[in-house]
């Protein structure tokens, strides 16, 4: 009976699972505040930005690789940090700058700013390349909200 009430919490707890704040700490992790607890995620790549969807449930950080693979090198890495489903991390390498995130109304994907811009599904962690379709110019494909100050941060604006 105990195990049913605690699965049964734990499952309610996990839907409920929101970034209270974040906070860059040097120039390579973060700690989140998630459910009044505190957790520090320490990554491989030094951090120019990050972003939380307006749900708090999902992180997309970007920056410069601490080492750069002789074999494919790329400028910069981007990480998908699954909030709800215990720090699940995706990290992808892209061989041209990101200057920003932003998260599709609506959608499991988020437009990644690039020089020809990709989409980051965030169920999967698969990057598709922007059709002519989509306009990055038009705020109304964005997803909107007050969000926590903490939850964005871009070294260079």
């Amino acid at each position: 009976m105990n195990l049913i009430i605690t699965t049964i919490a734990g499952f309610f707890i996990s839907l409920n699972a929101y970034a209270s704040g974040v906070t860059l700490n040097g120039n390579d992790s973060v700690t989140i505040d998630i459910n009044n607890h505190t957790k520090h995620l320490k990554f491989d790549t030094v951090i120019n930005g990050y972003s939380v969807k307006c749900s708090g449930d999902k992180l997309i950080l970007w920056g410069k690789p601490k080492a750069i693979n002789e074999g494919d090198p790329q400028d910069t890495n981007v990480i998908l940090v699954d909030l709800e489903h215990g720090y699940k991390k995706i990290e992808r390498g892209l061989s041209e700058g990101v200057f920003g995130v932003y998260f599709i109304k609506g959608e499991c994907f988020a437009y990644i700013a690039t020089n020809q811009g990709l989409f980051f599904n965030l169920t999967s962690g698969k990057l598709k390349p922007v059709g002519s379709e989509f306009d990055p110019m038009d705020d109304d494909s964005f997803e909107v909200c007050k969000k926590n100050s903490t939850w964005e941060f871009n070294r260079y604006p």
